[in-house]
């Protein structure tokens, strides 16, 4: 799969998973803690600016899968590490992905693994 192609996969299962039309933004937000495990948190705002968090149980698994080949294709430079991102899509189909390196969330993932 292409990068735009994971990405097109991610906005259609956010879509299936958003319940009401009138929402303006919608995100997901990740933890990525290694090839085997990552964390998933975020919903939508409506018209009314209410927010909603996902159920995730809803979701079609392909998500986690999409977000580990983004983890994969995107640092396959060391340079370009990152262990928090944040997908964010609007209704007309714009989106935007961002990535950020969270130095706390890296030592704290290092500790728990030498535990």
């Amino acid at each position: 799969m292409t990068i735009d192609e994971i990405y097109l996969s991610i906005a259609e299962n956010m879509i299936n998973n958003t319940p009401v039309d009138n929402w303006i933004t919608s995100h997901i937000d990740i933890e990525y803690f290694d090839e085997d495990a990552l964390e998933m948190g975020g919903g939508f705002i409506t018209d009314s600016n209410s927010f909603t968090s996902f159920k995730f149980r809803k979701f079609d698994r392909r998500i986690v899968n999409d977000f580990h080949s983004i983890h994969k294709i995107t640092t396959e430079k060391f340079d370009n590490k990152w262990n928090r991102a944040k997908f964010t899509l609007e209704p007309t189909g714009k989106f935007k992905m961002d990535f950020e390196w969270d130095q706390k969330l890296a030592d704290e993932i290092e500790r728990l693994n030498n535990e």
